[in-house]
């Protein structure tokens, strides 16, 4: 799936505070859980960042977030993720294996809890270039002619 990603949202040529192969270890001790993979691979090729200047996911290698990374609660909680402009909130389910922990969807204007049985990349995939209209079907989502990804240290 992160190639499909690749092609729909082509990776920054320098991104900002990439993750390293080496440092995943120390992450996933301090959280106690393994991380999915295809996260770890987004993380390490985008960096920090925002998708299509809308969405932004955590990145546990951002200034700022070393050591504060929160800790889900008991199996099948929840685990941060990221959030948009617009306040929805990204959360994994930590339930089963972390390359089969699905995607929830808190959306702040409504009373939507959406649940995306997909992994991270497959996520942003469905979502495309347009992460507006999955989030928000019904605002349409309007394509961007800016590039999609946009490196930045902060959220």
């Amino acid at each position: 799936m992160l190639e499909r990603l690749r092609e729909l949202l082509p990776p920054p040529a320098e991104p900002v505070e990439p993750g390293r192969p080496d440092s995943w270890p120390a992450v996933e001790a301090t959280l106690g859980t393994r991380l999915p993979r295809d996260f770890k691979a987004f993380a390490e090729r985008y960096g920090s960042g925002k998708v299509d200047d809308f969405l932004y996911l955590f990145n546990p290698f951002a200034a700022g977030q070393d050591g504060n990374l929160p800790l889900f609660p008991e199996h099948g909680g929840v685990l941060p993720l990221g959030r948009t402009d617009n306040g929805d909130e990204l959360y994994w389910v930590t339930d089963g294996d972390p390359d089969d922990w699905p995607v929830a969807l808190l959306a702040s204007r409504a009373a939507l809890q959406e649940l995306h049985r997909l992994p991270v990349t497959g996520f942003l995939g469905r979502a495309g270039r347009q992460p507006a209209r999955l989030l928000h079907p019904s605002e349409g989502g309007a394509r961007s002619s800016e590039p999609p990804v946009h490196p930045s240290a902060e959220p």
